[in-house]
């Protein structure tokens, strides 16, 4: 089952892509990092990354989620090739690229040129040594338009 919602938003009905709550590998693997290195993982700042603590941060605004929307403008394979991407123009008209999150595999499709799209993020901070720069946009949830 596809999950689906209204956005008055975005104008109608949007498809929920990803939820990094239904992303429990993923936040394995950083609480994973997080444990077992110095180099690795997030700061626990506000929580262990994941955790209901960190959740109960999010939810109550003690950890800010941050909204973006906008329209899909480019749709991409980043990195060498091998990591699809998308490039979002917001509604104040900049430009921003974002790896393209998906919950299960057929949810991907979604991802295309000209079709509305909301993401939640928040800023994490990272372990001083990964090379990652002082904070990280975590991606929380991205929502794409139904329909272009």
């Amino acid at each position: 089952m596809v999950p689906c919602s209204r956005s008055p938003a975005l104008g109608g009905y949007v498809i929920t892509v990803y939820d990094l709550r239904r992303d429990t590998e993923h936040v394995a693997k950083v609480q994973r990092a997080t444990l077992t290195t110095p180099n690795f993982g997030l700061e626990p700042t506000h929580g262990m990354f994941g955790s209901p603590e960190w959740w109960e941060a999010l939810d109550s605004g003690k950890l800010p989620r941050r909204t973006l929307r906008g329209e899909i403008a480019r749709v991409y394979m980043g990195s060498v090739n091998d990591w699809p991407e998308f490039e979002m123009r917001a509604d104040d008209g900049t430009l921003s690229s974002w790896s393209q999150h998906a919950n299960e595999p057929a949810l991907a499709e979604y991802y295309r040129v000209g079709r509305p799209v909301e993401l939640d993020y928040v800023l994490q901070r990272t372990r001083p040594a990964s090379g990652m720069g002082p904070e990280l946009k975590v991606v929380v949830a991205v929502r794409v338009g139904a329909a272009a």
